[in-house]
């Protein structure tokens, strides 16, 4: 077996969500993968017998009682999966589904590009009830992700297909930051010498959910990200005008939901 996908789940979870996760997994073109899952400490009890239920043998469960957060929670995991020799690690999220090509894609690209070393894809964003809300389209070749890097986070997380060289270059998730987990491990990539790219096709579905814009704004997220990004612009040796992308992406923390919603959609 040459691909193992992780996901992590924890109490915010639903079943409904969940199930659509997983089957998208399940429908997928490439069915040569084991999937890996970690309770990040306690989950909703429906979601719990749904993953007990699987009756299938590629279907690993880990369970731990404290949770620990996400980056914790996905490095358990790939000291698993590395251990065991996979080729390719691919993530996915609890709340998300991958389209049914996906996986077949990425692998083909990732044989006829042995120099990347972390694949993402394109994906179309949908609301609470299921609604198209925005197309988002990433940078496709290395030199666009790191350009495009100076000023926002150039993968999808949950869309990324990881050969197992980017952990040995660049190691794991870095678990000592308040969120952007993904954003310090693209850096350490980046510094390592990885190389990325994004399939310009949309393979994926970023469920946003009732509080997403909530959730990413005010003062504490907005100091946060700016502290995050000082960090990666220091770590790659970006110029200032990166600093000042830094400044405006924390400012925009500080505005109203509504109009943090017309800039996430309209200026991105």
């Amino acid at each position: 077996m040459q691909l193992a996908v992780i996901m992590s789940l924890y109490k915010n979870d639903t079943v409904i969500h969940v199930k659509e996760a997983v089957k998208s997994l399940f429908y997928q073109t490439f069915p040569e993968f084991d999937l890996y899952i970690q309770f990040d400490g306690p989950v909703q009890k429906e979601v719990e017998s749904y993953i007990n239920g699987i009756q299938k043998r590629n279907v690993y469960v880990l369970r731990r009682e404290v949770n620990k957060g996400l980056a914790f929670s996905l490095n358990e995991l790939l000291n698993v999966v590395l251990d065991k020799g996979y080729s390719y690690i691919a993530r996915m999220d609890a709340d998300d589904i991958s389209m049914p090509e996906r996986f077949e894609k990425q692998i083909t690209y990732m044989e006829q590009h042995p120099e990347i070393d972390c694949l993402g894809t394109w994906a179309i964003e949908i609301d609470a009830g299921e609604n198209e809300y925005f197309r988002k389209q990433m940078p496709v070749n290395h030199d666009e992700c790191l350009n495009f890097f100076k000023k926002r986070d150039c993968m999808i997380h949950p869309t990324v297909m990881f050969r197992r060289s980017y952990f040995e270059k660049a190691g794991l998730y870095p678990e000592d930051t308040y969120f952007g987990e993904d954003t310090m491990m693209w850096a350490k990539g980046f510094r390592a010498g990885c190389r990325f790219a994004n399939l310009p096709d949309y393979l994926f579905k970023f469920r946003l959910d009732e509080n997403f814009f909530q959730r990413r704004r005010g003062w504490k997220h907005a100091k946060s990200i700016f502290t995050l990004r000082k960090k990666v612009n220091k770590a790659l040796n970006f110029d200032i005008q990166a600093n000042l992308y830094a400044c405006l992406y924390a400012l925009a923390k500080l505005m109203p939901e509504k109009l943090l919603n017309l800039i996430y959609r309209f200026l991105r």
